[in-house]
């Protein structure tokens, strides 16, 4: 059994728009992104996606059986999916790592190509309209970040802006990209890719659309710590 299915759709902009009117049809699962199976990821990266699951997806796992790829003991042993989910949030703290908390949402999908990124970044900013931004490593001084924005068609262009940064080289060159993309009201996902001046330490981006919340992202520093039982 695989959950995590290949996708070979595309979206465009026209699409992106289109989402946000049928927002309710259906839920985002990251595995209907991705073409890996759970025992393919690194331990963090299945705690992260475990702490994000949808009923759906804690469903499929929780039919596996010890020897698939895509058992987990963790949802073996819960009965319901919030259960799971806090119980791999749990084991995600105990790993005492700085930012942790803020981290697995990033670990959650960064397995996820470029590509698969930015179709899961379309289909999740369908649903909860505003700036959102996920991303991965490409190595441990290059996170590529995928950042999309949707708001209700008609309202008003806003500007994505960038407020602040802490440990990014091309922050600038950043800067200067979402500039140069100018006042929209919505548009597809889009890759940039970031240079962290130290790879052992985390970085930091302030990012706001408009005069929404401001978003902080804070980029792990890669690899992911081993996890152990």
């Amino acid at each position: 059994m695989r959950i995590f299915a290949r996708t070979g759709f595309a979206l465009g902009a026209a699409t992106l728009l289109l989402a946000s009117a049928s927002a309710n049809a259906a839920a985002c699962r990251v595995t209907d992104f991705a073409d890996k199976q759970l025992g393919d990821l690194n331990g963090v990266q299945q705690l992260s996606f475990l702490t994000e699951m949808t009923p759906t997806e804690f469903a499929k796992i929780k039919a596996a059986s010890p020897g698939d790829p895509n058992y987990h003991e963790i949802v073996a042993a819960s009965e319901t999916a919030p259960e799971a989910r806090n119980a791999a949030y749990d084991k995600l703290i105990a790993l005492k790592v700085d930012h942790v908390a803020g981290y697995r949402k990033i670990w959650a999908s960064d397995f996820l190509t470029d590509e698969q990124m930015r179709h899961y970044a379309d289909c999740v900013s369908g649903r909860y309209p505003g700036l959102t931004v996920m991303g991965r490593s490409v190595d441990p001084s290059t996170f590529n970040l995928t950042y999309v924005h949707v708001t209700p068609i008609g309202i008003e262009k806003i500007e994505t802006r960038l407020l602040a940064s802490g440990n990014i080289a091309n922050a600038a060159e950043f800067e200067a990209s979402l500039e140069e993309l100018g006042p929209r009201d919505n548009y597809p996902a889009r890759t940039f890719t970031l240079k962290l001046i130290d790879p052992a330490k985390p970085g930091i981006l302030l990012m706001r659309a408009g005069w929404e919340t401001p978003r902080i992202i804070t980029i792990p520093a890669y690899p992911t710590p081993d996890y152990l039982d």
